[in-house]
């Protein structure tokens, strides 16, 4: 493909002609939460988690649930451009309240959770220029 490209910009600046626009799509793999309380739990969290860790001191947990091994759930950061980054997943139990945050990554490949944190309210039609809460 790409001698296929330089052929083209070749051809192309040799016509004279100036090349065609190019753009440029990156699909981060993230999505948006399905539903509203897994949303208003990701924006309240994500200002306090990024490639360098969790910048809070939130408590971690012993003895992870069971099941937060193997899913993934949904994704508060990722590890940017920093080699040894940390990437962190939120996952919501709505049945008991709380909240997790699994953080991964770094050289060694560390896996910690942290919670069981309170789940945040947000108050119908919030918009996201709120000043998040640290939950406690």
């Amino acid at each position: 493909m790409l001698a296929n490209t330089l052929i083209f910009v070749l051809a192309t600046a040799a016509s004279g002609q100036p090349p065609p626009p190019v753009t440029l799509t990156l699909d981060t793999g993230t999505q948006a939460p399905a539903d509203p309380v897994t949303a208003c739990a990701a924006r309240r969290l994500k200002p306090f988690v990024g490639p360098y860790g969790v910048q809070q001191a939130w408590p971690v947990m012993a003895s992870p649930p069971a099941g937060l091994h193997h899913t993934m759930g949904t994704p508060l950061s990722d590890t940017g451009m920093i080699a040894d980054g940390y990437q962190q997943f939120l996952h919501v139990d709505t049945a008991a309240r709380a909240v997790y945050v699994v953080e991964q990554g770094g050289f060694a490949g560390t896996f910690k959770v942290y919670g069981p944190l309170p789940l945040p309210q947000c108050a119908p039609g919030a918009d996201d220029g709120e000043q998040p809460a640290s939950p406690r």
